[in-house]
């Protein structure tokens, strides 16, 4: 447990130079070698005995974050399986692992707001360095999970669990460590927690000046040295995550005053979302369970979910929820969704079809001043001499040169209300599930973003969306692709309804894809992943 140059430093603390010195000309190499020997043994039974003492006080804790199982991820590691899984329910259960477990010791900690919010930041001591190995190693004995340096950046140890002691051989030189618990649902087909984890830095005490002040070993987003004594406040989730649920259930954690302060990308205002559902059947159901399931999953911090209703609207959702609204309208009703019931000033449209595909934040289609951030697509001839891009130049008096990509898309009210205003409107554009071929940018996309942009109130920005016809040959092994890699925000499936698809198991292919991408319902539908009745 302990090596051998740790029970140097032990003997060159306990031993004066001057001795050792004498030592070293008069003592044999056998008689030194069987001294660090026996200081080895020493070292080792003391920490076997620290060792099980935080495990007996770590068993002691009543963690509610128990799993209902164990399973194993592809590369040989222990994951947990838990029930309606979801990327936020993770994060949760990581930070009160860790802090459960450092209340548990009395180690005083406090979270930091990193500059990598996808994981949430602890701060203890440095001169609680080596109690903290000692109760998290105890707890991932407890609860399997990984530990690996995270300043500096080592990743060697990250398939060794973290209740081995080589999963701790970097330890005395991490300035950070980060430990992660692998997460699954009964399906075993979606895993969370390899880009989250909770990393803990240890703060080293400054007493140069009248008082002692606790400075960061590397930066964050707000500052690096603070007050040993300042005032501990309580903090939302989602002041140190940009992905969290403004308004959610994860409940506060603890900090500093001194950290209590708002991000620069932070969004304070409700962003709502909009779902068009037009394609009743198998197919289109399944479009618009994995829209819900995808806001479900990625975008927590969306206020209220509308689905505009151009068919009737499936058994399975669930329409007595607080957080969705469901409005009937005809066809063509783009342009008019300013008009709905109390819906936010911005909010996101999901044509059928339209998913997320990871996490993302308000920011990512929205500024703090209010401005969408439309995503671009590819500008092609044929997109310059589509028509919508004549009733833009009309409607703005500014050429158009550039168009904008399938899935999510931010709104405003304001500018349908501007738009509408302006007598501008785009003409009926094809239904993108029944065409044979992948469609262009959608007109309303195309006139509302632009629109937006020649009047200062949008900002477009470039993240990929991958787009996808149900007839293109060889799909099977794209699906693959997109569920083994899952790195993208936004997905679009277009042609589920075409003569192709249809016929040559496009449509079916898609259908099983998405079930295996978003495995857990949401809680606007009625059933269960694992129950059946959910897909009939």
């Amino acid at each position: 447990m302990t090596d051998s140059s740790s029970a140097a430093r032990v003997y060159q603390r306990i031993v004066p130079r001057p001795v050792r010195a004498v030592a070293g000309n008069r003592v044999s190499p056998g008689v030194r070698r069987k001294v660090k020997g026996g200081l080895v043994r020493t070292l080792n039974r003391r920490e076997a005995r620290l060792h099980r003492r935080a495990l007996r006080m770590v068993r002691k804790g009543d963690f509610a974050s128990a799993s209902d199982r164990r399973a194993r991820t592809p590369d040989g590691r222990v994951g947990h399986v838990h029930q309606g899984l979801t990327v936020d329910l993770a994060r949760r259960l990581d930070h009160d692992l860790v802090t459960s477990a450092l209340d548990a010791a009395d180690i005083p900690w406090f979270a930091v707001p990193a500059l990598d919010d996808r994981r949430i930041c602890l701060a203890v001591e440095q001169q609680d360095k080596g109690q903290v190995r000692r109760v998290l190693r105890a707890l991932l004995e407890e609860h399997t999970g990984y530990v690996v340096s995270a300043a500096p950046v080592d990743n060697d140890t990250r398939l060794v669990p973290g209740s081995h002691v080589k999963a701790w051989k970097n330890y005395a030189k991490a300035k950070a460590i980060r430990v992660t618990w692998l997460r699954t649902e009964p399906t075993e087909n979606l895993w969370v927690g390899e880009d989250q984890g909770i990393e803990i830095e240890f703060w080293t005490v400054n007493s140069d000046l009248s008082h002692d002040r606790l400075v960061g070993p590397r930066p964050n987003r707000v500052q690096r040295v603070v007050s040993r004594d300042a005032l501990g406040i309580e903090i939302g989730f989602d002041r140190l995550s940009g992905y969290c649920d403004i308004d959610g259930d994860l409940g506060p954690s603890v900090t500093l005053e001194q950290f209590d302060i708002a991000r620069l990308e932070e969004i304070t205002f409700p962003v709502d979302a909009v779902l068009l559902w037009e394609h009743p059947g198998a197919w289109g159901e399944e479009l618009l369970r994995a829209s819900l399931r995808s806001l479900h999953q990625y975008a927590p911090w969306v206020d209220v979910v509308h689905v505009v209703a151009q068919a009737p609207v499936p058994e399975w959702l669930r329409a007595d929820d607080g957080r969705l609204a469901v409005t009937s309208a005809p066809h063509g009703a783009d342009g008019r969704l300013h008009l709905l019931t109390d819906i936010a000033e911005h909010f996101l449209v999901f044509r059928p079809g339209a998913l997320l595909g990871r996490p993302t934040r308000p920011f990512d289609y929205f500024t703090p001043n209010g401005t969408t951030r439309p995503r671009r697509g590819m500008w092609t001839a044929a997109e310059s001499f589509a028509p919508w891009t004549g009733h833009a130049y009309s409607a703005t008096g500014r050429a158009v040169t550039q168009t904008f990509a399938p899935g999510p898309q931010p709104y405003t009210r304001s500018v349908l209300r501007g738009l509408a205003e302006s007598g501008a409107a785009a003409e009926p554009s094809p239904d993108g599930q029944t065409q044979p071929r992948l469609p262009g940018a959608h007109p309303a996309d195309g006139l509302a973003h632009h629109f937006a942009f020649a009047h200062g109130l949008a900002d477009p920005s470039g993240e990929t969306t991958a787009v996808v016809h149900a007839a293109l040959p060889g799909i099977t092994l794209q699906l693959d692709r997109l569920l083994a890699r899952r790195d993208l925000q936004q997905l679009h499936f277009f042609g589920l309804g075409s003569d192709e698809a249809l016929s040559h198991g496009g449509s079916r292919a898609v259908v099983g894809f998405l079930r295996r991408y978003f495995p857990v319902a949401s809680p606007f539908e009625h059933g269960y992943p694992e129950d059946p009745g959910t897909y009939t």
